[in-house]
């Protein structure tokens, strides 16, 4: 392609691209309970995040919809932009709300206020940086917690320790310097002392604390009887407010990556505020646990739980805990394949991250959550007596039918984000029929749910697979494929995009990168390979041992399967794309199916399982995935080193013949940097046409500037590859 050619295609991708990225995306909602009655009308509270291009950020806005039942009508309130409140709660009669805001500082970094607000005015203020009782407050998705009192009087939340403040051994002082105090005066040679963090996004996080907020006496207290062998988070008050639950993350032997890992060991700890006493609820060896939630009638506590190691995202259970007698059982069970549940449905068992923050009915007998189920995200709800499950359903005409992610429950209505990968998210209402009634339930649109103009044609089908030429175990694995609709043969170029993790997986939900791919009039192949969750645990467990084998095979019969069901596609145009595991994928199907790809980016991959072992947060995940046990305390044998380095995409690397682009950032803890320069400089040295672009950022590529750029230049450089 020319260079004016490359212009003219690079203005057309920008322009395609700020219109995609007017679309907000929903990050929460909640229902305010005054008023939150059948028959009444309903006000609900929606907040959503947005690409602002001009400004390089996502902004934050929150919505007010006030929904007439009567008319099954919803008008919405203005808009109002809340980027600076990085965490919210509203407490439970609805008086009060307290909200955590970042404020540039004089100096470096931010300011951080809680502010409690009572009806329409400010109630209190607190600088928290002036107040100087702890470091940094979390508001990250893992530890973080902004919790009413029963009573609200008080909130808790989690933030980083107050570490004494250090200096040289050396600093010239003023003369009368208060830092001449002894009890006053610095550590000295103790600022350059490590202390071990959580890794990938977590960066500064090194020992969390609960900390109460008294708002009658205007008094910040950390709570110190937490053992210091945990880190807490995800904490919630007791039903009585004497106490608080939450979860404790063990510290040692060392602090592993924690976002998005799953299997990381913890407990589910009660902390008495009356005398002190810390307790463990859960199964304290060999267990990871999350999200704990008490019952509006405090009779039950439940939580999210499985095993500790191996697999980094795997199946949970949910737990339940009679809070009276501190008697627990398993509610739901891990599903090794699928299992029958009410009117014949399939449930494949429970993948997600977190429950609802409210997610129960108002008699405290039923459960709701959601979580990934082959294609899609369904919601369901559960009988916490019996354990018997049910799909919350939904009519859709045509073959496909989005994903349903439960935001809030309160007085048995219902709010949930709807989305596909046709239409981006809307929310839905719903109120709870009887029990036994739930698959019955109507939803009402409090929001609109359109296509854009530009996915109104296009096509999604589901791909059910089958490996073949295998006796395994597990042959079951599938793919999503979206694309123009009613092109001649052969004239769209395919995309084969497998999923990073590698236990995750694609849904039929929103994705501002395919819309993108779509509309450029490329054919998109998602592909849930063998690993990938929602199929059952078997299918979890069976990768281990196996990547860069069974995983590779799988997408690459997917793309041929693709090849002879949409006859549009053209086979001499096939690119790959693909990140972290997805990079690690795509990375070894150019160098072991060289002839068949004409184009590669690779973002962040993993290239040399074997060279990770040292330099990544979750050293864990290479001796897992590679077959072999990871030992914190020894370092790897020339066995695993082998085997890693045998099951590596740099194994290949002499065959690659498609051009190779690499989006790497510096800031990546997850898969170092340092991965795809190796395999840049490999590539180059072999006289592959290769490029890389480094970016100041971590894992994710996800800073708004970071994103434009790598999905406009992806494009770019499939354009420039397959003709």
């Amino acid at each position: 392609m020319s260079y004016l050619g490359t212009m003219k295609q690079s203005e057309t991708i920008v322009n395609l691209f700020k219109k995609a990225a007017l679309v907000p995306g929903l990050s929460s909602a909640w229902i305010l309970q005054s008023g939150a009655l059948p028959g009444k009308s309903v006000t609900v509270i929606s907040r959503w995040a947005q690409r602002n291009l001009e400004r390089g950020k996502m902004v934050k806005f929150q919505q007010y919809h006030l929904f007439d039942s009567a008319t099954a009508k919803a008008t919405d309130m203005l808009p109002v932009d809340v980027s600076n409140e990085t965490i919210s709660r509203i407490s439970n009669s609805d008086e009060l709300r307290a909200s955590l805001r970042d404020y540039p500082s004089n100096g470096s970094g931010n300011k951080q206020y809680l502010e409690i607000w009572k009806h329409h005015q400010l109630y209190q203020n607190y600088d928290l940086s002036a107040l100087d009782v702890h470091g940094e407050v979390y508001t990250d998705e893992e530890f973080s917690s902004l919790e009413w009192s029963p009573c609200e009087t008080k909130v808790i939340y989690i933030a980083e320790r107050k570490v004494p403040k250090s200096e040289p051994f050396y600093k010239p002082k003023p003369q009368d310097s208060k830092e001449n105090d002894p009890e006053k005066a610095p550590q000295k040679g103790e600022e350059y002392t490590y202390r071990d963090e959580w890794g990938e996004t977590l960066v500064g996080k090194h020992q969390p604390v609960v900390v109460v907020c008294d708002l009658n006496s205007e008094l910040l207290t950390v709570l110190d009887a937490i053992p210091s062998e945990y880190s807490p988070g995800q904490v919630i008050w007791t039903p009585d407010g004497k106490g608080i639950v939450g979860v404790g993350w063990k510290n040692e032997p060392r602090r592993l990556g924690l976002v998005y890992c799953t299997n990381r060991e913890s407990v589910i700890f009660h902390l008495s505020l009356e005398n002190g006493e810390f307790s463990i609820l859960s199964q304290s060896n060999s267990q990871a646990v999350r999200s704990p939630r008490f019952s509006p009638d405090g009779q039950y506590l439940v939580w999210l739980q499985g095993e500790a190691g191996g697999p980094h995202h795997a199946g949970l259970k949910l737990m339940c805990c009679l809070w009276e007698t501190r008697k627990v059982s398993t509610v739901i069970d891990l599903v090794k394949s699928q299992i029958k549940i009410v009117n014949g449905k399939l449930f494949n068992g429970i993948y997600s991250l977190k429950l609802p923050h409210r997610c129960w009915s108002t008699d405290s007998k039923r459960l709701f959550f959601s979580t990934p189920q082959r294609f899609r995200v369904i919601s369901y709800v559960v009988d916490i007596s019996n354990g018997e499950i049910t799909e919350l359903e939904w009519p859709v005409d045509g073959p496909t039918k989005g994903s349903g992610t439960i935001l809030d429950v309160s007085q048995d209505m219902i709010v949930m984000s709807r989305s596909s990968l046709r239409v981006p998210a809307g929310l839905v209402l719903g109120n709870l029929p009887p029990a036994g009634q739930e698959h019955t339930i109507k939803w009402m649109p409090i929001t609109s749910w359109v296509a854009p103009s530009d996915l109104q044609n296009c096509e999604v089908q589901y791909i059910s697979l089958l490996a073949e030429n295998s006796s395994d175990s597990v042959r079951n694995f599938n793919a999503l494929y979206v694309g123009p609709h009613g092109k001649p043969d052969g004239s769209v170029p395919l995309i084969v995009y497998p999923h990073g993790g590698p236990h995750s997986m694609f849904t039929d939900e929103y994705s501002l990168n395919v819309r993108l791919m779509v509309t450029l009039g490329y054919g998109v192949l998602l592909v849930n390979f063998r690993g990938s969750i929602g199929l059952g645990e078997d299918s979890v467990h069976f990768l281990p041992g196996r990547v860069g084998d069974a995983d590779v095979k799988d997408v690459h019969q997917a793309k041929n399967f693709a090849l002879k069901e949409f006859s549009c596609l053209n086979p001499k145009k096939c690119v790959l794309f693909g990140g972290s595991h997805g990079g690690f994928l795509v990375t070894h199907l150019s160098g072991q199916y060289p002839n068949d790809y004409c184009a590669v980016v690779a973002r962040n991959p993993v290239v040399d399982i074997a060279s990770m072992t040292s330099i990544s947060d979750i050293p864990d995940w290479c001796y897992t995935e590679a077959g072999y046990l990871y030992n914190p305390a020894s370092i790897a044998s020339i066995e695993s080193l082998a085997a890693m380095r045998q099951c590596s995409p740099i194994q290949h690397i002499a065959n690659v013949k498609a051009p190779t682009l690499l989006m790497l950032g510096k800031k990546d803890l997850r898969v170092p940097f340092s991965q795809g320069m190796a395999f840049y400089h490999t590539l180059h040295a072999n006289g592959v046409i290769t490029k890389v672009h480094v970016y100041d950022d971590v894992h994710g590529l996800g800073t708004v500037p970071v994103e434009m750029d790598n999905i406009i230049n992806s494009m770019l450089w499939f354009g420039e590859h397959t003709g």
